[in-house]
């Protein structure tokens, strides 16, 4: 990894290079799986895409046995001063703070998720009390505030986990997102824009003005410049935090909308940069789905919802422990004495 305590912050030149060293998927732990998966007590690819994930996590963990005991779901929360200069939604960015209390405090929705299924759960913080810029008037981060975020992300991994979780919150962060997505991708701004919490057709209007307004204003369609232009810190936090699993070998399940929006970033980067990223749901925003045909990822389950928080993860993060443990505790037909077929 880039070194996170140096002195030197890297530009974005040298973080396009040095995400061009990423590790690749490990193809002898993959083998590893397959062989002893034709010896479990089942008819051989019974189990679908149970199978395919288990292979999947074994090939990105990079070693055989795969582990999926420690997992860990990780919030990223910020503040957006374009939602304290515009009515896009029905909160103020109050509630922000008062989210990431509910988190810590074990009150909220993804608490029960993680309480139900043993998944650790870590919230960061990233400097509520300093919203980024409008970006109807200004870049959303200076580049040494973008960086230093995206290297931030790394401590996502900080209780080493087998699987990690990532997911967002913070007031506004459905308009950033869909401004992203705008940036990359271009088309109709009303294509990428949605409810979020709650807002009503009016504040639907203003976030597709807040966006046009700040597409004119933020002409680079470089994706690190998007990101320091239209992004909240939890962007730049998230796209750090998929950055470093992969170089640390934790494969990824990405939450819903705002956190593949931070994903498509560096997919547009490197088209393989996500190869070690599922994702978990398919959000009832509008653009979600539109941006995960751009960076060709499928959802795992669509329950229509668009919550934020992790939670689509977390919910979904059971489907891969069970992966791995069907894979590492099923019976062989010759440790059962079950004749195989002949």
């Amino acid at each position: 990894m880039i070194d996170i305590k140096s002195n030197s912050v890297p530009t974005f030149n040298e973080l396009v290079e040095f995400i061009s060293q990423m590790p690749s998927i490990d193809a002898e732990a993959i083998n590893l799986v397959k062989k002893r998966d034709g010896q479990l007590l089942k008819p051989h690819g019974s189990l679908g895409m149970v199978e395919d994930i288990t292979e999947w996590v074994a090939g990105w963990q990079g070693a055989y046995p795969p582990k999926a005991d420690n997992i860990t779901l990780s919030i990223f929360v910020s503040n957006h001063g374009t939602a304290e200069a515009y009515k896009i939604s029905p909160y103020p960015t109050s509630v922000t703070e008062a989210l990431v209390k509910s988190f810590r405090s074990d009150h909220a929705v993804v608490n029960q998720i993680c309480k139900t299924h043993n998944i650790g759960l870590q919230v960061f913080d990233l400097a509520l009390e300093m919203p980024t810029g409008n970006i109807t008037e200004y870049a959303a981060m200076t580049e040494t505030d973008c960086v230093t975020t995206i290297l931030y992300g790394r401590e996502a991994l900080a209780t080493s986990p087998d699987i990690i979780c990532l997911g967002e919150a913070g007031i506004g962060n459905t308009t950033i997102a869909s401004a992203i997505c705008a940036a990359l991708y271009g088309g109709n701004v009303s294509d990428w824009v949605g409810i979020g919490t709650g807002a009503d057709q009016k504040m639907i209007k203003t976030k597709i003005e807040v966006i046009e307004k700040s597409l004119k204003l933020h002409e680079s369609r470089e994706p690190l410049e998007i990101l320091q232009c239209f992004g909240g810190r939890e962007f730049a936090a998230i796209f750090g935090a998929i950055l470093a699993a992969r170089f640390e070998r934790i494969p990824v399940i990405l939450d819903g909308f705002p956190v593949c929006a931070a994903a498509a970033l560096l997919h547009a980067v490197s088209a393989d940069a996500l190869d070690h990223c599922y994702v978990s749901h398919l959000s009832s925003e509008p653009g979600h789905e539109k941006l995960l045909e751009r960076i060709n990822k499928r959802p795992i389950i669509d329950l229509k919802m668009r919550l934020g928080e992790g939670s689509g993860a977390a919910l979904v993060a059971p489907i891969f422990q069970s992966s791995v443990n069907i894979h590492n505790n099923t019976s062989t037909f010759d440790e059962s004495s079950v004749p195989n077929k002949s």
